[in-house]
């Protein structure tokens, strides 16, 4: 296509993206219950800044290093932060697709990035992040950062990025997996060193630091109409009123296929970028559906793998795999009335279908492809960066 036609294109994706944006800033800047997560960490930075026990306030579940680094939240005004917060999230969700259209071979600014952010103003991933302001957003932004850094051979500017995540919220916690395989053991270490010391020093000047244990049964059981919320097995079980060994013989069985799936990819896919993200995401995947909490603004992480539509050899370019990821993301879920259930338990249970069905995808698509040559794989000798991944080198970059 000529130079000019794909600068108008670009630019007309670019449009299109910041208008459909506007008008999702204002709906949400309307809406009720706006910044109701980030709130919440507020109401604990003001107590911390006061010497209070922050643990004290009700629904308050991140540790305790997330004290420290969210600590300038404490000195907001209510307003400052539903606001700046609202603009923040936004900011940052866009920043974290730029950085994933980087990291699979794309210019940040280009068509792909813009696509990408105008598809994800309908989800029910980003409408949720944008109303409740959650810090999943930031995990979202450390992936796309741990991406671009692991691809350029930085793994441990990779691993600093996920430490620091960490320290903030545990959501990653599986993707230290990716260093293990990749045997970079220096960035395992510093992903690890960074929320424990973290922690260490909070545990030291939070008051009353018993408390956080007190927060765990919320995190591995919940309890009530909170259960709708949650696409983990453990609570699509209940929504669906299936017996409690069904849901442990579903977790056993994610785990497996989970470990499998990623194995396959870091083995099968010659792309670099296919190879990382992949597997990520599969670990992700598997986290979230064996483990005890998976609500639909985590799904936001899963961005970057359903972005490898756009390159060649992606498992994801499959009918299975694009259905899979529209229910993932909350667009064009079936009626309610096929399960009997209501709208939220509903939506969990297509996201919980739809993780399977992208998992049991890329699984299938490497066994039946054996050891693929992906696209990049014979453009010549790979680089420093490829060859810590043990992969050849990616497609040029392009819009």
């Amino acid at each position: 296509m000529p130079r000019p036609a794909v600068g108008a294109l670009t630019l007309a994706a670019w449009s299109l993206a910041v208008f459909s944006w506007i008008g999702l800033y204002r709906l949400t800047d309307r809406g009720s219950g706006l910044g109701w997560d980030l709130l919440t960490t507020w109401r604990a930075e003001r107590v911390f800044a006061h010497g209070g026990a922050p643990y004290s306030v009700k629904a308050f579940l991140y540790p305790p290093s997330c004290l420290l680094l969210l600590r300038p939240l404490g000195s907001l005004t209510r307003h400052q932060l539903t606001v700046g917060g609202l603009a923040g999230t936004l900011v940052i969700a866009w920043v974290a697709v730029m950085l994933s259209a980087h990291a699979l071979g794309k210019r940040w600014w280009g068509i792909t990035a813009a696509l990408t952010i105008w598809l994800l103003h309908f989800t029910e991933a980003m409408r949720g992040e944008l109303s409740l302001e959650n810090v999943t957003v930031l995990g979202f932004l450390a992936l796309g950062a741990c991406y671009v850094l692991a691809l350029r051979g930085h793994w441990v500017a990779a691993g600093t990025a996920i430490g620091l995540s960490l320290a903030i919220k545990p959501l990653l916690l599986v993707v230290l997996l990716v260093f293990v395989l990749a045997r970079q053991w220096k960035a395992l270490v510093v992903a690890v060193v960074i929320p424990a010391v973290l922690n260490a020093v909070a545990f030291g000047v939070v008051a009353d630091p018993g408390q956080v244990w007190s927060k765990l049964p919320s995190l591995l059981n919940r309890a009530g109409y909170g259960i709708n919320f949650n696409s983990a097995w453990v609570d699509v079980a209940r929504i669906l009123g299936l017996p409690v060994g069904v849901s442990i013989l579903l977790r056993l069985a994610t785990v497996a296929l989970a470990v499998v799936g990623a194995l396959l990819a870091w083995s099968r896919l010659d792309d670099p970028r296919l190879q990382l993200v992949t597997t990520t995401s599969l670990l992700i995947i598997g986290s979230f559906l064996a483990g005890t909490l998976s609500e639909y603004h985590f799904m936001l992480t899963l961005v970057p793998l359903e972005m490898t539509l756009i390159l060649r050899g992606s498992p994801m370019r499959t009918v299975t795999g694009i259905i899979g990821t529209v229910w993932i993301m909350g667009v064009l879920v079936l009626p309610k009335s096929l399960l009997g259930i209501n709208t939220t338990g509903n939506h969990s249970v297509f996201r919980a279908i739809g993780m399977s069905l992208v998992l049991l995808t890329v699984i299938v698509v490497m066994v039946r492809r054996g050891r693929a040559i992906s696209a990049g794989a014979a453009t010549g000798p790979a680089g420093p960066a490829e060859r810590r991944l043990g992969m050849a080198p990616s497609e040029p970059v392009s819009a």
